[in-house]
């Protein structure tokens, strides 16, 4: 086998990196090696038509006229992959060229050389993905596309030679392996594609315009990969006006104690400027976190929430002191609902303008409007009375989507934002808003950022280059290629 380089490429957008495999002609094997089938359905009957229409104008020198039924099921998962991103057909092809160089479009179950598998001979670890993530065409063509448009920001993958940004992302010892496969890859892919492409091709000149469409920083944090469970928030801890990156670590810590950490925005989050134990035990599913100042000392302060298992039986909350490195309690245990669940998302803000902060309750589903609700507590009534009751939005309910209360339009009434990771119309993650001014009855706006399915990330909301704009920051805390968590801004 043809063994590749060390190092690889970084990303997430979506977003995942890594390093692979090109396997060159050798030698027969002693016994094939095991395959996995592309797609559900198998190999149908189109796709073996496909197969023998296109033979003929098979000219590469890995698949070439070997293309079978089989080769075609492969190339029509990762069309589809791409199509369900909401990327064009050059992306399809530098897909497909890569997978034939690689596998000659096999989706191989057994490590053909060190541990790479599946389609594009992706490695667990180089920090592409678990072996059965890796088997997955879906998974493994988003982790080659994420790599790639990190490496080629500003749609910058859209020009140049296809062989030469499959070797980019790839990094191969044999980087001239790709380029004679191009060929090919154009031919099936037009025949996949249909008559209607998910984007045109732009020209060389060509670049993103409008909100969430241009990255404004990629970066990988000082931190290596990070738990699911780990909470991530954005906060300015050092007054410096960029935003840091806080995370909130509740369980399986050296200490025993709810752990924070948090890295400079300044450094693009490449130093840590706070590691701490705070005054908590252990916490777990059950808690959320926030920071805001709640004691006007400029500092942000650590808020807790428990949605159930409290002594009271009820919701309760907590307020850990930032300039004590969350050593003090600021407000003890405090119950202000009955018991909630994992429905239930919890933040920070001055709802009606009296500088004291005000506890924001958003039921994402199981309410009885079939609307994602939200109620407000007085912050100077210690969350005791309601600012609002529960209010039905415009969004419908159950989605269990990420939601953000943040001032998205500057006009001193935070907002309601809703991150909508899949299954939009356009295959893209889509930001929603709603208008705090309105009591949250309106939407403000609806974005589709260039970002494709983003599932497998955390998604925040930040003014992170000081233009009053909210940005949307894409984390990735795991299976990145150099095992660090990694993030992506893209400017709003």
């Amino acid at each position: 086998m043809i063994r590749r380089g060390a190092g690889a490429g970084r990303w997430l957008s979506a977003l995942l990196v890594a390093a692979a495999v090109v396997s060159a002609p050798g030698p027969a094997q002693a016994a094939p090696a095991r395959q996995a089938p592309c797609r559900a359905a198998g190999v149908v009957a189109d796709d073996r038509a496909l197969a023998e229409q296109l033979r003929p104008s098979m000219t590469g020198k890995r698949l070439g006229r070997a293309v079978s039924g089989s080769s075609i099921a492969c190339a029509r998962a990762i069309v589809s992959a791409v199509q369900a991103r909401g990327l064009n057909r050059r992306a399809a092809v530098i897909a497909v060229t890569t997978a034939i160089a690689e596998s000659t479009l096999n989706n191989h179950t057994v490590a053909l050389d060190h541990d790479s598998l599946g389609l594009f001979q992706q490695r667990p670890s180089q920090g592409w993905g678990r072996p059965d993530q890796l088997v997955d065409p879906t998974y493994a063509t988003n982790a080659f596309l994420s790599s790639m448009v990190r490496k080629y920001p500003d749609g910058s993958w859209q020009t140049g030679d296809v062989g030469a940004i499959s070797q980019a992302v790839q990094r191969s010892a044999f980087p001239r392996a790709y380029s004679p496969e191009a060929l090919d890859a154009e031919l099936i892919v037009a025949a996949l594609w249909g008559t209607a492409e998910s984007a045109p091709v732009p020209s060389a000149s060509a670049k993103p315009t409008g909100p969430l469409q241009k990255a404004l920083i990629t970066a990988a944090t000082v931190l290596g990969p990070i738990a699911t469970r780990n909470e991530l928030a954005l906060t300015d801890w050092n007054g410096d006006g960029k935003p840091d990156l806080a995370l909130v670590n509740g369980s399986g810590t050296v200490t025993g104690k709810t752990e924070v950490r948090i890295m400079d925005g300044a450094t693009n989050f490449a130093a840590l400027i706070l590691t701490t134990a705070t005054a908590l035990g252990p916490t777990d599913e059950r808690f959320d976190y926030a920071f805001a100042d709640w004691n006007g000392d400029k500092r942000p302060d650590l808020f807790v929430t428990q949605r159930s298992g409290a002594a009271s039986g009820r919701t309760e909350v907590q307020i850990l002191d930032g300039a004590s490195g969350f050593q003090q309690i600021l407000l003890e245990p405090t119950a202000v609902l009955a018991a909630t669940d994992e429905r239930f998302r919890f933040a920070a803000a001055d709802w009606n303008g009296d500088d004291r902060l005000d506890l924001v309750v958003t039921q994402t589903s199981g309410t009885g409007t079939g609307k994602m609700e939200v109620q407000v507590l007085d912050g100077a009534a210690t969350f005791q009375k309601h600012l609002m009751p529960a209010t039905a939005t415009p969004e419908t309910a159950g989605t269990g989507h990420p939601v953000v209360v943040t001032d998205y339009d500057n006009d001193r009434h935070p907002d309601l934002v809703v991150l909508q990771k899949s299954a939009t119309a356009a295959g893209r993650t889509q930001v929603r808003v709603f208008d705090g001014e309105k009591q949250l009855r309106r939407q403000l706006s609806k974005t589709d950022s260039v970002a494709g399915v983003t599932t497998h990330l955390d998604l925040l909301i930040t003014d992170w280059n000081g233009d009053k704009r909210p940005d949307l920051m894409m984390v990735q805390k795991a299976a990145t290629a150099d095992t660090r968590t990694e993030m992506v801004i893209f400017g709003g």
